[in-house]
Order: C-alpha cells, then sequence, then structure tokens
C-alpha cells in the first residue's frame, strides 16, 4: 500500500516507537536482575511490558495495514459465527485501534454522532412499509428492455451455478453482500486515520447520500429481482441469500422492521463507489483495491438477485454525484477551521 497523501497527526512517532522498544530491553533486564535478587516477579515485568505495548502509537501505515488486517480478521469470524455484521458491533470493535491512534477522545467525538445517524437511518428504513404505497416493477421492465428481455441475473446463475463451482461461487457473492458495512466503516476508519477531513467528507456524503436515497424509497418502492420472483414475475431464479450463510441479527436489528422492496438505488453499489472515491483522493495508487471491490459488490448484487443492473447504475450515479456536491458543501469547511486556527494562533 502506498503512503497516503495528507498523512496522520501524531508527534515522534520514531522515538515512541524507540522508547518502547527500550523499555522492553529494560524491562528483560529488570526481569533477569528481579529473578536473581527476588525483588521483581514474572508477572510484574509482564505487566510493564503490557503496559508499554498500550501505550504504543504505531506509524500511520502500519496502523492502517493493522487495522484493515483486524478487520478483516474480526468479519471473517462473525460470518463463520453466522452473526449479522452491523454498525454498533463494528463501533465496539474499531475501540482498540482508537487507542492504537492515541485519538481515543477524538475518536468518540467524532465517531460516536456518525453511528447514531448512521442507526438512526438504518431505523427510518423501515417506515416506507408502513405506508403501504405501491411496490414498482420497473426496474424489471427497463431491465428487460435494455437486455433484450434477458435478465443479467438469469443468465449469471445459469453460467456459473454448476456443481462445486455453482457452489463456491454463492458462497463468495454471499460472504462480498455481507462485507457491506465492514467495507464502509473500514473505509471511514482509514480516512479517519490518516486525514480527518477526508473522513468529514465522507462521512457526511454517505449520510447524505442515505437520506436522498430513503426519500425515494419512501415515495417509489421499488421490488428486487428476488421479490418479483415470489410474485411470479421472474421464473428460473434463485434467490441464493435463503440458503447461504443464514445470519442471526444483532439485538438492535431485531427491533427494526426492514424494508424488503428498497432495491432502487443500490446502496451497496452507491457506498462501494463512494469508499472508491475517498479512497483515491488519499491513496492513489491502491485505489485499485477499492474499484476491484466494486466491481465485486456490482456483480455479486445482480447474481444473488438483490438488484437489477438498472439498480446498480443508479447506485453508481447518485455515489458519483453526492461526492461532487460535497466538494462543495464539505471542503469549504475543513479549510476555514485551519484559517480560524492560524489567525487564532
Amino acid at each position: 500500500m502506498d503512503d497516503p497523501v495528507v498523512h496522520a497527526p501524531g508527534r515522534s512517532e520514531k522515538a515512541g516507537e524507540l522508547a518502547w522498544r527500550g523499555d522492553i530491553e529494560r524491562a528483560g533486564e529488570a526481569g533477569q536482575n528481579g529473578r536473581e535478587a527476588g525483588l521483581l516477579s514474572r508477572p510484574a515485568c509482564a505487566s510493564l511490558l503490557f503496559s508499554r505495548l498500550v501505550r504504543w502509537r504505531p506509524q500511520a501505515r502500519t496502523l492502517v495495514l493493522i487495522t484493515v488486517a483486524y478487520l478483516a480478521l474480526c468479519s471473517a469470524v462473525l460470518i463463520l459465527r453466522r452473526m449479522d455484521i452491523s454498525p454498533e458491533y463494528l463501533f465496539v470493535l474499531l475501540l482498540p485501534i482508537a487507542v492504537m491512534s492515541g485519538r481515543f477522545w477524538g475518536f468518540f467525538k467524532d465517531w460516536v454522532p456518525f453511528v447514531v445517524l448512521l442507526l438512526s437511518w438504518e431505523a427510518m428504513r423501515g417506515i416506507a412499509p408502513l405506508l403501504g404505497m405501491p411496490v414498482h416493477n420497473g426496474a424489471l421492465i427497463s431491465e428487460r428492455w435494455l437486455f433484450a428481455d434477458h435478465l443479467p441475473t438469469i443468465l449469471l446463475q445459469n453460467l456459473l451455478e454448476r456443481g462445486w463451482l455453482g457452489q463456491v461461487t454463492d458462497y463468495t457473492a454471499a460472504i462480498v453482500y455481507f462485507c457491506h458495512f465492514p467495507v464502509t466503516l473500514g473505509v471511514a476508519v482509514v480516512l479517519w486515520l490518516v486525514d480527518r477531513d477526508q473522513f468529514l467528507r465522507y462521512a457526511g456524503t454517505l449520510l447524505g447520500m442515505g437520506f436522498v436515497a430513503f426519500l425515494f424509497c419512501l415515495m417509489v418502492p421499488t421490488a428486487p429481482p428476488w421479490y418479483a420472483a415470489n410474485q411470479g414475475l421472474i421464473t428460473g431464479m434463485q434467490h441464493v441469500l435463503s440458503y447461504t450463510l443464514p445470519s442471526k441479527l444483532s439485538a438492535y436489528s431485531q427491533l427494526l422492521n426492514p424494508n424488503p422492496v428498497a432495491a432502487l438505488p443500490s446502496l451497496h453499489a452507491a457506498f462501494a463507489f463512494l469508499g472508491y472515491l475517498a479512497v483515491s483522493k488519499v491513496y492513489p495508487r491502491a485505489s485499485w483495491i477499492m474499484l476491484a471491490w466494486c466491481l465485486a459488490v456490482w456483480l455479486s448484487v445482480v447474481y444473488l438477485g438483490e438488484h437489477y443492473v438498472v439498480d446498480v447504475v443508479a447506485g453508481v450515479g447518485l455515489a458519483g454525484a453526492s461526492w461532487a456536491l460535497s466538494r462543495r458543501f464539505f471542503a469549504p469547511r475543513p479549510a476555514a477551521l485551519r484559517s480560524a486556527s492560524v489567525n487564532a494562533g
């Protein structure tokens, strides 16, 4: 991974690392001398090493790599345990990263409002089914018109669902689908570590984009492919998520009323593309990783029968337009704050 364009705040990272190594050496010497003199016990030596480890402040690049590996491991464990990977779980899991960054209280000030608003948006999505608005299948009509009456979901499933290859494809696509929030918040924490201004822009754009999609789905509930298949409008399609990786919802998610007819625009596609746009500003040479993730998400949601290609295109367009608008609304604010700070100094 290349170095970020804007580096993380912090001082004397090298000095901190040298001090940490020096304390380890001193602890080892003290442990040896203490054992000989009967003064320093092994638990006391371990306690000293642990206290220094807690205060260890890795360099920005190292901490980013640790964060990515840590989130990947946590997500894998949750998926294996068939648990829903929800924002509130991820917030708690990110607390050790906040400690290692040396900005623990700053993490709380930035992330508590972000996660609370994100969870509030999740709760608002349950309002749409209560309004009783008619469900639209316009995306299905558009899809058939664009692809000469051939649905990409059925074409992909017929092409890939063959023996063991089909099983591997089913589970791979399901894992990509369930990593929606880990990757979304993973991008957010990486941005927070290396460029707080970019994090604020990303978080604000994400929430604003979600609210726009909520309003659209409130007024125009749109059926996904699997819903249309259940209504007999599509034949020959498998709802892959119904038999792969069933997950146990978190306590908060169990309280919500999920909206099954919010296919257009696809927020899976939109959030992934927004992550690519944000990361490309900080890690230009490594942004191809996020672009590859976007392609995996787009293919997966169509293959699984969760979205039409039209939904994906609408989501990508929403993300691109939202990111462009955010430059107007969010970019001047950090610049003004920096200017005010310089003038105050």
